[in-house]
């Protein structure tokens, strides 16, 4: 008998062309894997690895270094955190005796996929037969879209396995060896049976069971069913059958992008020439809070100038639905990144800017295994604080009038959630600017409030949790800062932060 604690066996990192390689030989092209921009408006914020790839790969390595010598019965792997494209990822192997062997996938310290095998000889398999309406999927690049548990607590179907076979086998060469081509094969389709079919689009894998049989049914396809699910955290659990394999998948349904209130709708209460004779500067002006602003500033006859750093295309569908419904010359786009000078990228900027409102931010919440990373700090203060800081000071010195400007704090500032210390740091930070900017009494005056955790992207977790409806949230906000910039008075004063008022139960 052999033990064994942290051994690194293998490292690598997956870039984007392993990933399109996987989505082909999964069938897996869900966006989160293969979308910059649609994976940025999910909970990872950033594309994130094939967990079954990830897998794949750990089995692999673990025949080839000898740790697997012979079948094994069963594997039980669980996900707990995502592996981001082109992160640095590291095999350990923590236990391993005539029975079982224990391994782990980590990035940065921290722990992101577990894996146990059971060694010994296959077992029987034990499947009952589908339903009659039970269907084959076929593969295509467009994943299912399920937003309801109801819709698929009945779901079942299933996948040919024939074609890709050969391929998968070639890709990972030790573990077909040892357990077939077929099993490989069904493990590389659970992939594509969470990402591309169920829970699908919306989809995020969080753990699988699977024994291996002894079984010629059912070779070239992989069987599945629905067997129950979980409001509390949108839980879909799934039984798989087929190609050497047997066992469980469970998934959540996470929820789709947040969709921010319509011109339309925003035209009901705003009235057309509240805001007329502004000219806002919006930067992250292309999704989220950033877009809500523009939308309502737009409504209220104000002219916009919004920037985006990486989401071009939001940026453009955003500014023809404005010029759509108010105008052509009231709304352009420019890029801009937050962490760079901004003489260098607003140096052509022709517009007197009367106000400013600072929306530029990244994914928040970040995977870590300290209480303090000073590089997350340094990257937080680099854009709340530095960026705006000098984005106002351009502004304001090419403006005619005195800029008035937003810095959207958080609550966060007053009750630090756990994993959150550098983020609440650097708003706290942002907050101390504010205040002596506006001491200074220069050509600019900063409005900030600590706004209550909103239903955006980053906030909509497969679990439940109270989120404040934005567009009720920040409706009185930009009233007050685009009364601010107007001869009217300013009830908030230099240096007094706007308190937010909300109800979130």
């Amino acid at each position: 008998m052999t033990r064994m604690s942290g051994v690194t066996l293998a490292t690598r990192s997956f870039n984007s062309d392993d990933q399109a390689l996987f989505a082909r030989l999964s069938g897996d092209y869900n966006p989160i894997h293969m979308d910059p921009l649609a994976a940025r408006r999910t909970q990872a914020g950033a594309l994130v690895v094939h967990g079954i790839h990830a897998v794949l790969w750990t089995l692999d390595k673990l025949v080839q270094s000898g740790a697997v010598t012979g079948r094994f019965a069963s594997l039980k792997v669980q996900f707990t955190k995502f592996i981001y494209v082109d992160s640095t990822v590291h095999l350990k192997l923590l236990h391993r005796d005539d029975k079982s062997i224990r391994a782990e996938l980590v990035v940065d310290g921290l722990t992101t996929t577990t894996l146990f095998l059971t060694l010994g000889r296959p077992n029987e398999p034990s499947w009952n037969d589908l339903p009659a309406n039970a269907t084959l999927i076929i593969a295509t690049d467009a994943p299912v879209t399920f937003v309801r548990l109801d819709d698929i607590r009945e779901f079942s179907g299933w996948m040919d396995v024939a074609d890709p076979i050969e391929h998968v086998a070639r890709q990972f060469p030790h573990i077909a060896s040892t357990i077939g081509p077929h099993p490989t094969s069904a493990i590389a389709l659970l992939s594509r049976l969470v990402g591309m079919i169920c829970p699908g689009l919306h989809s995020l894998f969080a753990a699988f069971a699977i024994e291996l049989v002894d079984c010629q049914r059912h070779q070239d396809r992989v069987e599945f069913r629905c067997t129950g699910t979980d409001e509390r955290f949108r839980m879909v659990r799934m039984n798989v059958c087929g190609a050497g394999v047997s066992g469980s998948v469970q998934a959540f349904l996470r929820w789709p992008p947040i969709a921010q209130a319509s011109l339309t709708d925003i035209a009901k209460v705003v009235a057309p020439t509240e805001f007329a004779g502004s000219t806002a500067l919006i930067i992250g002006g292309s999704r989220g809070l950033g877009s809500l602003t523009a939308k309502v500033i737009a409504a209220g006859g104000g002219r916009l100038i919004l920037t985006y750093a990486t989401g071009r295309s939001d940026a453009a569908q955003l500014t023809e639905e404005i010029r759509g419904h108010v105008g052509r010359d009231v709304c352009r786009a420019i890029p801009y990144d937050a962490r760079q000078s901004a003489a260098d990228q607003l140096g052509l900027l022709n517009a007197d800017v009367t106000h400013l409102y600072y929306f530029a931010t990244g994914p928040i919440a970040r995977q870590k295994e300290d209480l303090f990373v000073t590089s997350l700090f340094d990257e937080f203060t680099q854009v709340y604080v530095k960026g705006f800081y000098d984005c106002c000071e351009f502004v304001s010195a090419r403006g005619s009038r005195k800029l008035t400007a937003y810095y959207p704090s958080s609550i966060f500032v007053e009750n630090s959630p756990p994993g959150m210390t550098e983020y609440s740091m650097a708003k706290t930070a942002g907050e101390m600017l504010c205040e002596n900017m506006n001491r200074a009494n220069s050509g600019i005056h900063v409005l900030t409030s600590r706004l209550p955790r909103l239903l955006t992207d980053q906030t909509a977790t497969v679990s439940p949790g109270k989120n404040a409806d934005p567009f009720e949230v920040m409706l009185p906000i930009i009233r007050r800062v685009q009364k601010s910039g107007s001869n009217q008075l300013d009830l908030a004063g230099p240096g007094q932060l706007m308190r937010t008022v909300f109800d979130t139960s």
